[in-house]
C-alpha cells in the first residue's frame, strides 16, 4: 500500500507519520518497516518516491543540485575551501571552477578566487563521509566572484517563501528597491544596491519575510513596508521617484 498522510509543505513535529509504502526516507526522516516518520520540526517535501522534512531551524544540509552562495576561506594547491553555512566546509576543485586548462605549477589560484571572495555555486556532490563538492563552471555571472554587496542569512527552509511563486516575492523586492539579489538555497542571500539606503531597505524586507514567512497576505505587507520607506527616502532626497508597480500576492 502506498499512502502519504501529510500535505507537501505541511509543518510536522518529530514522530509524525508521513508516508507508508515503497518510499525513500530522505533527510529529516527515518523508516520503520514500510512507514516513514519525521525526526525534526519542519516542512514536508514529497518529490516522487522521496519523502523528506526540511528543518525549520538548524544549519543548512546540502542536497546535490542546490544552488548556494559561499565564501572562500582557504586557497589550496588544486582548489579552494568554501564556507556555505553547512556543518562541514565545501571544496571547489579547479576543474569544476573554470573551462580553461590550468597549469597548477604556474598558476596562482588566488587570481581566480581569493580568500574572502563570495561565490555562487552548485552542489555537485555530497556523500556519506560529509564531503561536499561544489561547481561554479557554467553558473550565472560567468562563475566569477560576486563583487561588493552584502550577505544576509535567512532560515534555509524559508527560502521558497522568500523567492515566492514563480519568483514573485524576490522579483518584487528587487524591482522596488532597484537592487541585485541572489538567493542561495543554503539561506545565504547576496544583495547589492545603487546606494546604502536601498541596500538596507532590501535587507529589511528580506528579514521581514524570514520572520513572517508562515503568515497570510505577506506579499502585500512587504510591498507596503517597502513603499512606505521609499516615500521617506524621496522626501529626504535620496531617490527621485517612488516606483508605482509591485508584485502580486504569492
Amino acid at each position: 500500500m502506498r499512502k502519504v498522510f501529510v500535505k507537501s509543505r505541511e509543518l510536522v513535529v518529530p514522530g509524525t507519520l508521513l508516508a507508508q509504502g515503497p518510499f525513500k526516507a530522505g533527510r529529516g526522516t527515518f523508516k520503520e518497516g514500510s512507514r516513514i516518520y519525521s525526526t525534526v520540526v519542519g516542512l514536508v517535501d514529497v518529490r516522487g518516491d522521496l519523502v523528506r522534512v526540511i528543518p525549520l531551524e538548524g544549519p543548512y544540509m546540502p542536497e546535490v543540485g542546490d544552488s548556494v552562495i559561499g565564501k572562500v576561506v582557504d586557497v589550496k594547491f588544486s582548489g579552494w575551501t568554501v564556507d556555505i553555512g553547512a556543518p562541514y566546509q565545501a571544496s571547489l576543485r579547479v576543474q569544476d571552477a573554470t573551462e580553461e586548462r590550468i597549469d597548477l605549477m604556474k598558476t596562482d589560484l588566488r587570481k581566480i578566487f581569493d580568500i574572502g571572495d563570495v561565490i555562487y555555486a552548485k552542489i555537485k556532490g555530497y556523500n556519506e563521509v560529509n564531503q561536499i563538492d561544489l561547481m561554479t563552471k557554467g553558473m550565472p555571472f560567468r562563475g566569477g566572484p560576486l563583487r561588493g554587496g552584502q550577505i544576509v542569512e535567512v532560515t534555509p527552509s524559508k527560502v521558497p517563501r522568500l523567492i515566492g511563486k514563480g519568483g514573485s516575492m524576490i522579483t518584487m523586492i528587487k524591482k522596488l528597491t532597484n537592487t541585485r539579489i541572489i538567493v542561495g538555497q543554503n539561506g545565504w542571500v547576496w544583495i547589492s544596491g545603487p546606494n546604502d539606503e536601498l541596500e538596507r531597505l532590501a535587507i529589511a524586507a528580506i528579514m521581514k519575510v524570514n520572520r513572517e514567512s508562515h503568515t497570510q497576505g505577506l506579499t502585500d505587507r512587504v510591498k507596503e513596508f517597502i513603499m512606505g520607506h521609499l516615500r521617506e527616502l524621496k522626501e529626504r532626497g535620496v531617490i527621485e521617484e517612488v516606483p508605482s508597480e509591485g508584485g502580486e500576492e504569492s
